[in-house]
């Protein structure tokens, strides 16, 4: 038997499940990610010690954290299954405590600088106080906090299509 067009198996659209509705999962994950960004940058406010306004470095341009934050969904199949946020580099020094002279070794914030001279040492924000940096952890504790009500959420939506989806019966 020869194989011509109409004898090879196709795909067309997607296929449906009942009780599945994309556009409402992609509702609640694009309002949860959005009121993520905004508690995001409402943490980041706080921070008095830092950049004010952009910062023109060598190579790059440096914004307010705050400013910064910008989240990102992707989609797979017409349904989104993924969220990025990006936020300016700095942010990772600040939720981790560490930056010039401070490393992390072991789980904590030690200080590498090669020299301890006032007269060598790189002015700080504090000018001459040279405070120990601490982890502010703004970032993940959101997330542990919020990705729960999400979950919640999405199970709410997707509970009949998962009962749908495996032809199970409740007589």
């Amino acid at each position: 038997m020869a194989i011509t067009q109409s004898t090879l198996p196709s795909v067309s659209g997607q296929a449906t499940v009942p009780g599945f509705d994309p556009k409402e999962q992609n509702l609640a994950v694009s309002k949860w990610a959005s009121m993520v960004q905004r508690r995001l940058r409402d943490r980041t406010y706080g921070f008095v010690h830092g950049k004010n306004g952009t910062i023109s470095r060598p190579g790059r341009i440096e914004k307010n954290l705050g400013e910064s934050i910008k989240s990102i969904t992707k989609k797979s199949y017409g349904v989104i299954d993924r969220v990025t946020y990006t936020f300016e580099r700095h942010g990772v020094f600040v939720h981790k405590g560490v930056g010039r002279g401070y490393e992390m070794q072991g789980g904590m914030v030690i200080r590498t600088a090669k020299s301890e001279d006032p007269a060598t040492r790189q002015p700080s924000w504090w000018g001459d106080d040279p405070r120990p940096r601490i982890p502010n952890e703004w970032f993940n504790p959101l997330l542990d906090q919020t990705l729960p009500e999400l979950a919640d959420k999405l199970a709410e939506i997707n509970a009949d299509a998962v009962l749908n989806a495996t032809k199970m019966m409740i007589k």
